[in-house]
Parts: C-alpha cells; sequence; structure tokens
C-alpha cells in the first residue's frame, strides 16, 4: 500500500544539493520528496519542501494537485478573509489558506463548507466503513467540534440502532465499534459517528455528505471511514509507544478488512494533541 505520491511540485532548484537537517547534520537531498540522513532515506515533509506560486494549486473539489501542506510565495491578490469555528482562513478560487508560522499553507477546506459545484461537475470516491456505531458513548476529551460531534453523534447513535434492528444485513459490528473507542479514548481522540443511511465521499484527505439541498458538505471525518491511500502531506506520529498516521487533525491506524490493508479514521485529536504535535506553529 502506498501513502505517498510522486514529486508534483515544490521547488526544484535544491535537487542533489548538501543541506543541514534540524539537527545540524548535513543531509543531502534526493529530490523534493526525499533527502539522506546518516545513510537513511527520510521523506521531505509538503512543509519543508520549497515555496510554490499559488497558480499552481488546484481548487479542492477539482482533479488537479491540491498541494495540500505546501507553502505559497504570496497570497492571491484578491483573496479575502473567510472565518470559521473562530479560525481565520485566506480563499481565493476555491482555494484556502492558512497563517502558520510566518508563511501561508494551502489547507483544506474547514468543516461545514459546501462546494458551489452541482454533482454532476464533482466526482468523488465512495467511502466504505470497518463499522457503524449503534450506541451512544459520551467522551471526556474536548475538541473545538466537540458540541457539534455530541449532538450528531446521539442522532446517528439512535438511527444506527434502529436500522441494525430493521436490516440484520447492515452489521453495526459493535466490537469493532468499542473496541475502536477503547482505544481513541486510551489516546485522547474524539470520534466522530457514520450514519449507516448516508452515503460518504472522500477525496484527497477530505470527507463529504450530499446535504439536504443536494450539495457535497465537508465534514468531520468519521470513525471506521477506510481510505487506500493518505495524502501526500500525512505526518507518523507516536502514541502509546505505536505509530499512528496524521493528516491535518484526523488520526489514522492500519487495518485489515476483507483481507485488504485499509488506513481506518480512528479519531480527532483533542487541543492537547494539537497543540503538542502543531507542526505549522
Amino acid at each position: 500500500m502506498n501513502n505517498s505520491v510522486g514529486t508534483r511540485g515544490g521547488n526544484n532548484a535544491n535537487r542533489g544539493a548538501v543541506q543541514t537537517d534540524r539537527g545540524g547534520r548535513p543531509s543531502e537531498r534526493l529530490s523534493d520528496d526525499y533527502r539522506i540522513e546518516n545513510h537513511n532515506v527520510m521523506r521531505v515533509p509538503p512543509r519543508d519542501r520549497g515555496p510554490m506560486e499559488y497558480h499552481n494549486v488546484g481548487r479542492f473539489w477539482g482533479g488537479q494537485p491540491h498541494y495540500f501542506g505546501w507553502r505559497v510565495h504570496s497570497l492571491p491578490p484578491r483573496h479575502r478573509v473567510v472565518r470559521y469555528m473562530g479560525l481565520d482562513y485566506y480563499f481565493w478560487d476555491d482555494v484556502f489558506y492558512r497563517n502558520w508560522g510566518g508563511y501561508y499553507t494551502i489547507c483544506r477546506p474547514p468543516i461545514g463548507v459546501i462546494l458551489s459545484r452541482t454533482i454532476r461537475d464533482v466526482v468523488f470516491s465512495s467511502v466504505l466503513f470497518a463499522y457503524y456505531p449503534s450506541v451512544y458513548r459520551p467522551y471526556g476529551s474536548w475538541y473545538s467540534y466537540y458540541d457539534y460531534i455530541d449532538a450528531q453523534n446521539r442522532t446517528i447513535a439512535q438511527n444506527n440502532a434502529i436500522i441494525a434492528q430493521q436490516n440484520a444485513q447492515i452489521a453495526m459490528n459493535s466490537s469493532a465499534a468499542q473496541s475502536s473507542y477503547n482505544l481513541a479514548g486510551t489516546l485522547g481522540l474524539t470520534q466522530s459517528y457514520a450514519n449507516a443511511n448516508q452515503e460518504y465521499y472522500y477525496e484527497d484527505g477530505v470527507f463529504y455528505i450530499l446535504n439536504a439541498n443536494g450539495r457535497y458538505e465537508v465534514i468531520v471525518p468519521p470513525a471506521g471511514a477506510l481510505v487506500e491511500n493518505l495524502p501526500e502531506d500525512f505526518e507518523i506520529i507516536t502514541l502509546n509507544g505505536i505509530d499512528y498516521y496524521r493528516v491535518d487533525d484526523t488520526v489514522y491506524t492500519v487495518t485489515q478488512v476483507g483481507g485488504h490493508p485499509y488506513f481506518e479514521v480512528l479519531g480527532q485529536m483533542n487541543s492537547n494533541l494539537i497543540r503538542k504535535y502543531n507542526i505549522y506553529g
């Protein structure tokens, strides 16, 4: 299973140059994607690659390269500032940017954004699930979308329980859901539930549903969702001695379903973990 892709942008002028890593040791840059440190091939995350021009970036709903996690030289001259969940985003031509560490970084659309395109103009991948929770379970950890997730989870759990009674073919996988919940709680993660009656869609680290108006709406990645590949800006983090994969504030684990390996959404990091692993600060 490949969780990275080839070079698609950045500053190519540094190819083959000898650079210094964060510990002061020399590191040879193989390409924009990899470098050699102490005879080991190391992946260069997008945030450490050279800045690029804003006009290279594709719209977040389009098939062009999104370059999430890359830095840009400057913002588009006609950008505007939009505010979601208390955070400022810079927006132009269906591309969002955040100001991190003195740079403008291309980011995924915030939760709740609705695509302006019609369904026929966009093709996303449908999402498979490892389980559907059918029991509401409270959380002790705080997360920026906690109230939103908590109210949603109560409704979805009730709906999934009804579906399980009406249709025995829809497996709620209660043991898998409980195991995932226990692990998420131990790691300090909050889970957003998936509705068994709802179709979910995915592209490059962004999850969508079709809302009541027939538009794609960006949602909190639901627990149990399975994807075959992670976006290029993924990070590996270690929690309780185990390596997990982070995309923005979402944590994935590797699992097998039907003998096929997937990256499974485990949950969303709480505020303490976000501060600890704030790679853009």
